[in-house]
């Protein structure tokens, strides 16, 4: 090969790198195995920290409320509904612990805040969680109606950030699966709930 030819593949290779765009680095950079440090290890471990650690004060918060474990007790309920409010609290955690890692996968190969999709699907995260969290003093004051409302907007919001993480990553929004199926299940219990309980009110 001679030095003409060199030159001339070098300044096409310089050319190319300087034109290149996203859509090229992503049909040239394998999507199936992104680049992880250390880093990425670190701090999916602190994202899953944040939903897990809220479910379980929450866990911790009526397990150790006795009135309000024995308010739940006494509410009417539909015979398939498991009577033990530390139940609900268990499956909260089993379901809502996965959602931090999978968080961080949307950050990472979403290309953070960046992206508008990457922004929409964690802005969604985001107000799940706080509507996940809100539910805490919702059972505290006993107020049936305004729990049953609020179960509602945890599924939709669920479901809406699960689609939108399974189109960023597909194993975030598999780990979302069963959060959202919870959060139906959820809702449809605490609308029942509300029914069973439509002539007393809020207890």
């Amino acid at each position: 090969m001679s030095a003409g030819n060199i030159s001339n593949d070098l300044f096409f290779l310089h050319n190319s790198y300087l034109h290149t765009t996203r859509p090229d680095l992503e049909s040239f950079v394998d999507r199936t195995m992104p680049f992880w440090t250390t880093q990425d290890t670190r701090n999916a471990i602190l994202s899953t920290l944040v939903p897990g650690g809220a479910a379980a004060l929450a866990f911790a918060t009526f397990a150790k409320d006795v009135e309000t474990v024995k308010w739940w007790e006494a509410v009417r309920k539909p015979q398939w509904a498991p009577k033990d409010v530390r139940v609900y609290s268990l499956v909260d955690v089993l379901t809502i612990a996965p959602l931090g890692y999978a968080s961080y996968l949307v950050y990472k190969n979403g290309g953070g805040f960046d992206y508008n999709d990457t922004r929409l699907a964690l802005g969604l995260y985001g107000t799940n969680l706080l509507l996940a969290l809100a539910t805490v003093p919702i059972v505290k004051q006993r107020k049936i109606s305004c729990l049953a409302t609020n179960s509602i907007l945890v599924h939709l919001t669920a479901a809406a950030a699960a689609y939108a993480f399974y189109n960023i990553d597909r194993r975030a929004g598999y780990l979302m699966i069963p959060y959202s199926l919870w959060t139906g299940y959820y809702a449809i219990l605490t609308w029942a709930i509300k029914k069973e309980n439509e002539i007393v009110k809020d207890l």
